[in-house]
């Protein structure tokens, strides 16, 4: 479990990092099944190097990753910083190419995705780390750097907090956080599971089916293999009573 201090430093900074939080021969497990699975989506080709691949429902896919979405290193920290009755949103696992200029993912201030992420490569400010913007998941500030070009700079001179990792690190980022990466090797690694608040409003419901949308859109965009759907009925309908309870929802919608 988290202390109220890091729940504190979660609300007022956007991001939260636990330290090698997982060990390296669990770090190798998954490096081996990320791995596997998105060379598997590009049908065993090498990874040509010229745009972002994302493979979506990564987690949902296999046992070793969903073991992720439930293990109490993730999901109890989820549920101290979102609390009880947090919802399943998606998982994705990602090669990036070049730099990622700074952006949040989305603007959704009333009702807060989080992102879990774990990247799978050692990353500095100078080979490709994340970089966030403290307090920018909040008014007035988030509101404020549209578009960052304003200012001037080149996104790699904006004023920020380098978040350098090794693997068995773990990120939790409010996902209005502004964030980019510069001067990284094409093929980062980042493996992200995603949670949202319990969803108690009409409103809610709107935007988890907006979310859903906007996954298979970039599932079509990003994406090699084609599935038409988001979830697996594996992952959906799932005997595991963690997972059976994060995915409640989308059941209840008739979401796939």
């Amino acid at each position: 479990m988290i202390t109220e201090e890091q729940i504190a430093y979660f609300q007022t900074f956007g991001f939260l990092v636990l330290r090698q939080a997982f060990q390296p021969d669990e770090m190798n497990a998954i490096c081996q099944k990320f791995d596997e699975l998105l060379d598997k989506d590009r049908g065993g080709q090498p990874f040509p190097e010229e745009s972002r691949q994302s493979l979506y429902g990564i987690a949902e896919s296999t046992p070793l990753l969903t073991d992720l979405v439930e293990d109490d290193r993730i999901y109890q920290t989820v549920e101290s910083l979102l609390g009880e009755g947090f919802t399943w949103l998606c998982s994705e696992g990602n090669l990036y190419v070049g730099d990622t200029e700074w952006h949040p993912d989305g603007t959704r201030l009333e009702y807060r995705p989080m992102k879990v992420s774990l990247y799978l490569d050692p990353l500095t400010k100078e080979t490709g780390c994340l970089r966030v913007i403290p307090g920018s998941h909040r008014l007035p500030l988030h509101e404020t750097l549209k578009p960052c070009s304003q200012f001037g700079l080149p996104g790699a001179d904006i004023p920020c907090f380098p978040l350098e990792s090794q693997p068995g690190d773990v990120f939790f980022s409010d996902m209005n956080t502004w964030h980019a990466s510069f001067g990284g090797k094409a093929g980062r690694r980042h493996l992200a599971v995603n949670f949202v608040p319990n969803p108690t409003t009409a409103a809610d419901i709107t935007l988890l089916k907006e979310n859903h949308q906007g996954v298979l859109n970039l599932i079509q965009r990003l994406q090699y293999s084609r599935p038409g759907r988001v979830f697996s009925d594996a992952f959906l309908y799932s005997d595991r009573p963690r997972i059976r309870r994060l995915t409640a929802k989308w059941v209840e919608l008739g979401l796939e």
